[in-house]
């Protein structure tokens, strides 16, 4: 019996169950297992998780060659995401709740290069770059998890 290639994909992908969870959300087993099937599905996509002590990193590599790292507590929700890669990765979908905050403060004036930085109690954020070289992170403060400093979100 020969499965389609987008099919075994799937399956495979299905397994090590990344996040695929907004920032500030819990991250739902049901909901990662429907993502990567849609995902392989569109496209060739690589994704790993690694453990930490206190938290998890989900790593995905998206078919534009972008890696976007979700950072997960020990209650199940994304404390930190970071990008970098040759393009932006859909923000509105990545920040959740907190891409409002992004599109106001992206959409000020800027001197220079389009750098944008948001510093408050809700939310931490960096994000720049130029053509075919993006980089950014963004963190709620209040849900980083004991033991765990901004500089371990890379």
């Amino acid at each position: 019996m020969r499965f389609p290639v987008s099919v075994m994909c799937g399956l495979l992908f299905a397994q090590s169950v990344p996040a695929f969870a907004a920032l500030g959300a819990a991250v739902g087993p049901a909901a990662g297992v429907a993502q990567a099937q849609a995902d392989s599905a569109s496209a060739k996509v690589s994704a790993r998780v690694t453990n930490y002590n206190g938290y998890s990193v989900s790593e995905v590599v998206e078919p534009s060659g972008t890696t976007v790292r979700e950072y997960i507590g020990p209650d199940n929700v994304v404390f930190a995401v970071s990008w970098q890669g040759p393009s932006m990765p859909n923000l509105q979908q990545l920040l959740g709740s907190y891409a409002d905050q992004y599109v106001s403060a992206a959409s000020e004036p800027h001197a220079g290069r389009r750098a944008v930085a948001i510093q408050s109690d809700q939310l931490v954020l960096h994000s720049g770059g130029h053509m075919r070289s993006f980089a950014g992170s963004a963190y709620v403060p209040a849900l980083l998890p004991q033991g765990v400093t901004p500089d371990n979100i890379r």
